[in-house]
Formats: structure tokens, sequence, C-alpha cells
């Protein structure tokens, strides 16, 4: 007999893609003063793409997890300083730093977690309903 999809695995999907989504948030706020990379340049916001995805196509097509597509740069502008004293100053004093802005990373941050805990409890309540379910087959 073929199992079908579970709301565990679709919440177990969420878990990793908002997993992903947060270790990304974390990288852009540790790199929100950077104004030097290998690239050349300051620091460039990164952000995750989500697509949704076909868990098990076989057994049912409408059932959809999600996962990370891609990751993407922010291609705003950067913030730009006046700072002749600063290694990366330009010829008129500027200094162009990552258009990283923290208060905008912290609620991306606290909307990510918040997913993830959502994901995690339903995880919790199916096991909970299962267990219950097994209580009540052996009464």
């Amino acid at each position: 007999m073929l199992e079908g999809i579970s709301a565990t695995d679709i919440a177990v999907s969420g878990v990793r893609a908002q997993r992903v989504r947060m270790n990304i948030i974390a990288n852009n706020i540790a790199n929100a003063q950077s104004t030097r990379t290998s690239e050349g340049g300051p620091f460039r916001r990164q952000l995750a793409v989500f697509q949704a995805e076909q868990l098990q196509p076989i057994l049912d097509p409408d059932k959809f997890g999600v996962k990370v597509q891609k990751i993407i740069s922010d291609m705003s502008p950067f913030r730009t300083v006046f700072d002749p004293s600063h290694p990366d100053s330009d010829a008129d004093g500027m200094v162009s730093y990552p258009n990283v802005n923290l208060a905008t990373e912290m609620i991306d941050l606290l909307s990510a977690q918040r997913a993830y805990e959502a994901n995690i409890n339903i995880m919790l309540s199916s096991r909970q309903m299962g267990n219950k379910a097994l209580e009540i087959i052996q009464a």
C-alpha cells in the first residue's frame, strides 16, 4: 500500500528552507560593515528565493513542500558615507557600504524564526495525533 504525503513531510521541507534563510540573514548581518570582498567592492545583501516543490509527484501531484530555489544578490544601491580617512574611500572621500539594513534583517530573521517554529509545531502536533490514535486503537 502506498502512503500519502504527511503533514510532517511538508513541515520538514519548511524547516529546511527556513534554516537556509536564517543562515543567509546571519551572513548578511555579519557582513553589514564589509566594505571589501574578494570580488571587489562592498558586500551585497543575499536573499533566498523559495519555490514550491512536489514531494512525491507519483502519489499526489497537488501536494507541495518548499525548497530554496536559489540565492540571489540584492542589487539595490550601496550606502555611501563621507569618510576620507577610510582605506576604501574614493577620490571624493566617499566609502560604499553594503546594502544591508540591520532593521530589515532583524525583521526578516524574526519572520524566518516564526515560520521555522510553526513548522516544528506542525511536526510535533502530527506526532501527538499519531500517538493518540495508537492509544485509541490499543484501548
